[in-house]
């Protein structure tokens, strides 16, 4: 069940005070509408009711999803790579494997969930992101600072980037073939984190270290 608590909120702009609802935990599966909320961002959205300054609340936030077995933990500016279930460490053996992810700001976030709930590995749909980063920084003359999976369909996988610079969007493609090759790299070079019980940060990062080592050693390590 999702897990929520009403606060007093002071408005930075004009000092007034507003009853908003904050979620340390949501639960898709018990209340879709949530699900919907995060995904259109009103989840997060505060409106002054005083003066209608409008922001995007930051917060951790656990969005857990029993059906597609799949966990991710909203944990703004969180630099850390791995944390630790304890509970669920000690209980490892009895419980069956839920992927367990760490992202640290909103849209990553909501990649992930349109990641999982696409069928796809997002270890995979990382080291694809980064090929194609690659490829659209060269082609175009230009650097990216960050990239999101678009869509996916039977032949091919696709990304939208934004130039570091003017903000501009570039829709890039790749074949199914290089998602193909993508999901292999990553069952060999990444199966330590596929195996750990932890919540994992699987991200650029992530990516550049799989992809620097399957250039160094190939599919051994």
């Amino acid at each position: 069940m999702s897990i929520s608590e009403l606060r007093a909120v002071e408005c930075p702009h004009c000092f007034g005070k507003n009853k908003i609802v904050f979620y340390s935990s949501v639960t898709p599966s018990s209340d879709e509408s949530l699900r919907n909320s995060i995904l259109n961002g009103s989840l997060f959205h505060y409106k002054c009711i005083h003066c209608g300054y409008e922001a995007r609340l930051n917060y951790p936030v656990l969005y857990n999803d029993t059906d597609r077995r799949f966990m991710i933990y909203l944990i703004p500016e969180c630099d850390r790579r791995m944390i630790t279930d304890r509970v669920i460490e000690r209980d490892r053996t009895r419980m069956p494997p839920v992927k367990k992810r760490i992202v640290s700001d909103y849209n990553s976030l909501k990649e992930k969930i349109i990641i999982f709930e696409s069928g796809l590995d997002d270890m995979a749909v990382e080291l694809t992101k980064l090929a194609l980063k690659i490829k659209t920084e060269k082609q175009y003359g230009i650097e990216t600072d960050c990239g999101y999976f678009s869509f996916c369909d039977k032949r091919k996988v696709g990304f939208i980037f934004f130039d570091a610079n003017t903000k501009e969007k570039y829709l890039e493609t790749a074949g199914m073939k290089v998602y193909q090759k993508s999901l292999g790299i990553a069952a060999r070079l990444g199966r330590k984190q596929r195996m750990s019980r932890a919540f994992i940060n699987v991200d650029s990062i992530w990516a550049e270290e799989i992809l620097y080592r399957y250039h160094k050693y190939g599919m051994e390590e």
